[in-house]
């Protein structure tokens, strides 16, 4: 028994090495690599403990991935967190510091370049991605008015 256990953690550990897990996430991987519940729970609760396995540090992790990567909206990173089953309690904590309207602006910008057509159909379009990217309408609408005004900087982008 305990090196079937041996075997729970070291594939924990090598998943861990990969990349940054939450503990439902990787409780999903190990019981569907075939490891039975108690020695999963063991070895996930042997991991909490021990620091190597933190909700909250991965939630922050992330948010910081995707911010830097792929700006994305609260709606979209909420969703993803609650996906890889981050508890709601840390996801709300994790989210009073995010600034989605910079993320928004910064999105904008990477996108704004590519988009062709009038002034009005580039808005249209930049407002749906911007949208889908899970950005909220006040954060989108400010966003909008600083490139869309007149006399902005958006001749630039042009």
């Amino acid at each position: 028994m305990m090196e079937h256990k041996m075997s729970v953690m070291g594939f924990a550990l090598k998943l861990l090495g990969l990349r940054s897990h939450g503990c439902v996430e990787l409780e999903k991987k190990l019981l569907k690599k075939g490891y039975n519940v108690e020695s999963v729970a063991e070895v996930i609760e042997k991991l909490k403990r021990q620091g190597v396995l933190d909700d909250t540090q991965f939630g922050a992790e992330l948010i910081r991935s995707r911010s830097r990567r792929k700006p994305a909206g609260k709606l979209k990173i909420r969703a993803e967190l609650r996906n890889k089953g981050v508890s709601e309690t840390i996801i709300v904590d994790l989210l009073k510091e995010y600034d989605g309207t910079e993320l928004c602006r910064r999105a904008a910008e990477k996108k704004i370049g590519s988009l062709h057509g009038s002034t009005e159909i580039k808005k249209k379009k930049l407002e749906v991605f911007l949208h889908n990217r899970g950005f909220e309408w006040q954060d989108i609408q400010i966003v909008l008015k600083g490139f869309f005004q007149e006399g902005s900087d958006f001749e630039n982008f042009t």
